[in-house]
């Protein structure tokens, strides 16, 4: 009778230690609006550097960028030639339908928003270094080299400025569009864009 009495006991226990909370899946991520979080990247697929960066990383992403905002209105911080700018978030989205409609091969954008929300402290960091990086050269010449170089790339700019909140480590010349995107998988959802 007592070992009869101890079955639900053992099936508790063992359903309760057979969970592992790093397989728990993710919320649905909601449905993506302008209205985005502090720290949201934007990534771009294919495009004319798609070939020799898919070469180099097995991956089609090839640009990100990082939406920071300045009190309530959100900047798109990049590394594009000539060197690192930041535009409004309304003016980014003209420029990406300009890139899209002049692409001669084909284009695609989404976005990625950190599911738990930057710390003040975290924010403050990663504005901090995307601030100091306006007027860098863009140069992917650190990549291909594998060496630092006066300029900086992409997804290197947007990789330290989101190491800067503690939440992943900076790939730096190595951290490319495709590797980027993969550290964010665990706390960021992907969004379907219009």
């Amino acid at each position: 009778m007592r070992r009869l009495a101890l079955l639900p006991v053992l099936f508790v226990l063992f359903v309760s230690c057979s969970r592992n909370p790093a397989t728990t899946p993710k919320p649905p991520a909601p449905p993506y609006d302008a209205g985005l979080r502090d720290g949201s990247v934007f990534f771009w697929q294919g495009g004319l550097l798609v070939e020799p960066i898919f070469k180099h990383t097995d991956s089609d992403l090839t640009h990100a960028a990082i939406v920071l905002y300045d009190g309530k209105e959100p900047f798109v911080y990049e590394a594009v030639p000539p060197r690192v700018h930041k535009v409004p978030l309304a003016e980014y989205h003209k420029l990406m339908e300009e890139k899209l409609r002049e692409a001669r091969r084909p284009m695609y954008w989404f976005v990625m928003q950190p599911m738990d929300v930057y710390t003040p402290k975290q924010l403050a960091a990663m504005k901090v270094h995307a601030e100091s990086q306006l007027g860098r050269p863009y140069m992917l010449r650190g990549w291909w080299k594998g060496h630092e170089v006066r300029g900086i790339f992409c997804s290197q700019l947007v990789g330290d400025a989101i190491a800067k909140s503690g939440k992943i480590e900076a790939g730096g010349i190595h951290e490319s569009p495709g590797s980027l995107h993969d550290k964010l998988l665990p706390f960021y959802w992907e969004l379907s864009t219009p």
